[in-house]
């Protein structure tokens, strides 16, 4: 047992010196009033405690009314997020079929990569160029056949 600080033992040797110094009678009637002491000061102590308490529950009340506020901002933010995140899925999307609408446009379907475009010009295997429609078309002579000049 531990009162104060002091050991069972301690204490027994406290009492037995309060009996010897103030003797019998005022030793019953300093129990009781070291009695009533204790008394109040595990009232004052108890509403004490509880002061302390309400005061932590204030600090927790406030702390949880900052936290809900937060949480309300944080909940904006994200309903925010979410918009921009579906407006860009709407961009990619517009720019995906605005890709494939080009590529109709440029290319359409049944001309092959390789092939001229309908608009490119003729390309001659010839190193010689084609005359015009109002000029002579000059002479080509054949490669094999031997006259020379």
């Amino acid at each position: 047992m531990n009162f104060l600080g002091i050991g069972g033992l301690e204490l027994i040797v406290v009492f037995i010196i309060a009996l010897l110094v103030v003797g019998p009678v005022r030793l019953v009637e300093g129990v009781r009033t070291a009695r009533k002491y204790m008394t109040e000061l595990r009232r004052q102590r108890e509403e004490l405690t509880q002061m302390v308490e309400e005061a932590v529950d204030v600090e927790g009340i406030r702390e949880r009314l900052d936290q809900d506020g937060l949480l309300d901002d944080v909940r904006d933010l994200a309903s925010e997020l979410n918009d921009i995140r579906e407006d860009a899925q709407s961009i990619t999307t517009d720019a995906t079929e605005l890709k494939s609408l080009a590529r109709s446009v440029v290319r359409p379907s049944g001309y092959s990569r390789t092939a001229p475009g309908p608009q490119s010009p003729k390309r001659s295997t010839d190193a010689s160029p084609e005359p015009s429609p109002g000029e002579p078309k000059p002479e080509t002579r054949p490669e094999g056949s031997g006259a020379s000049s």
